[in-house]
């Protein structure tokens, strides 16, 4: 997935599953806090869905505040957890 295809993605969840009253402030720097209006319950949900749905696989030790602040680090997160040989670097 690009990351343009990972942005909507979470957008659609946010829309239609999480049925987020906020979505009006939705673009890449939206805090999922501050401006999407997110509690820790709705993150959930939504890595929820990113596994269930998507088949993202988003371990527990991966989950850390900064990668759930902002729509963008959110997509950052998930484009390296599809491409983990990418960010770990190559050895060839």
């Amino acid at each position: 997935m690009t990351r343009e295809e990972i942005l909507q993605v979470v957008y659609d969840i946010l829309q239609h599953q999480l049925e987020l009253p906020s979505m009006a402030a939705f673009h890449e720097d939206a805090r999922l806090n501050e401006d999407l209006y997110m509690d820790s319950i709705m993150i959930l949900q939504l890595i929820l869905h990113l596994e269930v749905d998507l088949g993202f696989d988003i371990p527990d030790e991966m989950i850390v505040p900064k990668d759930f602040r902002t729509v963008g680090s959110l997509a950052e997160l998930l484009n390296r957890l599809q491409h983990p040989v990418a960010a770990e670097g190559s050895y060839d």
